[in-house]
């Protein structure tokens, strides 16, 4: 038990569990469904040491979602399922699923290469003749390092990401050179996820905020994800603890970094998003989810696989990381993100319908694979096999 969990009496715990249900009643009357999320969510808090913790859970028909703590260090505000959040590199699948949907009707083809989209006079490198496609980015197999190379260490009190701007990306791209041919290696990449946003844009001949609005959050009435906080929705936002342990202002990020991490969203709106993954059998969006659910590149035979699941990674999907069924825990597609005072993570299990999403208002990750695992046996728990 951890030193956290040591200051609470099991009846205590058990009072508070309790206390987060009924503060936030799930949306269905699956009493496993609440058990279950109910302790997981509880201990998950706890253990994290962070000062709240929001969860979504769905499971078939029936969802849940759950806060606990604080939505800021010292507010006393309780978090629930319309707390403004930030969600980190989840928005490397959000961007996945808005190339499945222009690759499903036909405005680009996910083997389109790079250059296709690039600014007008930008040079893109190739290794060997082999050209980085738009599937090598949403795949991390297009040999780009994870950040702009040469960015200076931001200043105290200084926002640390001002430095991320496209021109950024295609300037640096220009003087590249591959480590190995796009598509055999993997290493996970920011700046891959920057010039993707990009080449979407161009594409679809809007903003990328446009096109992740018009694609995947209006479609699926996920009113409240967005790449700008609106002032309606502001006082509504969390804050978090940053890796120094202060609290972490809601920087302003460049439209560059949309893609690659900077989506607010709420438990509400990610159990929206959930339950359109998992319904795999309905006919309505199905070719979208069929392209946005399908292995692309296998773990074994890779070169490198840097940064991308390690052993727990079988294959890399768009944006997802893949794993097999393992002991009771079905096949699962997972995606972590992390960004100023936030960790989050997403799993879904397509084949048992079951899909979670827990989001905590600190960054340490040292204490992120406790988090991991939590959903993994929350995930075995309502989908054994």
């Amino acid at each position: 038990m951890t030193p956290r969990l040591k200051r609470y009496r099991p009846a205590v715990i058990f009072a508070m569990l309790a206390a987060g249900a009924s503060a936030n009643p799930a949306k269905s009357a699956d009493i496993v469904l609440k058990d279950a999320a109910s302790m997981a969510g509880a201990v998950m808090w706890l253990s994290s040491s962070a000062p709240g913790l929001v969860l979504a859970v769905v499971r078939g028909e029936e969802s849940i979602v759950l806060g606990f703590g604080e939505t800021r260090p010292g507010s006393k505000v309780e978090p629930n399922g319309r707390s403004m959040l930030r969600m980190g590199s989840i928005a490397k699948v959000m961007a996945g699923h808005v190339l499945a949907s222009m690759a499903a009707d036909g405005t680009l083809k996910l083997t389109d290469p790079l250059v296709k989209y690039a600014p007008p006079g930008a040079k893109v490198p190739a290794f060997a003749g082999r050209q980085i496609t738009l599937l090598d980015l949403v795949s991390y197999t297009a040999g780009l390092p994870r950040e702009l190379p040469d960015v200076p260490d931001p200043q105290p009190g200084e926002n640390p990401f001002k430095h991320f701007h496209a021109d950024a990306y295609w300037r640096w791209l220009a003087g590249a050179t591959l480590p190995y041919a796009p598509g055999t290696g993997a290493m996970y990449s920011n700046l891959g996820f920057g010039l993707l946003g990009d080449a979407l844009a161009k594409a679809g001949g809007k903003p990328y905020a446009t096109l992740l609005d018009e694609r995947v959050a209006a479609p699926l009435g996920m009113s409240d994800t967005t790449t700008k906080l609106s002032a309606a929705q502001t006082p509504r936002a969390m804050t978090g603890l940053d890796l120094d342990g202060k609290e972490a202002p809601l920087w302003d990020t460049p439209a560059a970094m949309d893609a690659s991490g900077n989506v607010f969203t709420t438990g509400d709106d990610m159990t929206k998003w959930m339950r359109w993954h998992l319904a795999v059998n309905d006919a309505a969006g199905a070719e979208v989810r069929m392209i946005d659910h399908v292995p692309y590149r296998w773990h074994d035979g890779l070169k490198a696989a840097v940064g991308v699941g390690g052993e727990k990674m079988d294959a890399l999907g768009l944006g997802w990381i893949i794993s097999f069924a393992q002991g009771h825990r079905p096949p699962i597609l997972t995606k972590s993100g992390g960004i100023a005072g936030f960790m989050t993570y997403v799993v879904l299990a397509p084949t048992r319908g079951v899909g979670v999403f827990v989001a905590v208002n600190r960054l340490n990750f040292p204490m992120f694979e406790g988090l991991t695992n939590g959903v993994h046996d929350l995930v075995a728990d309502l989908a054994p096999r």
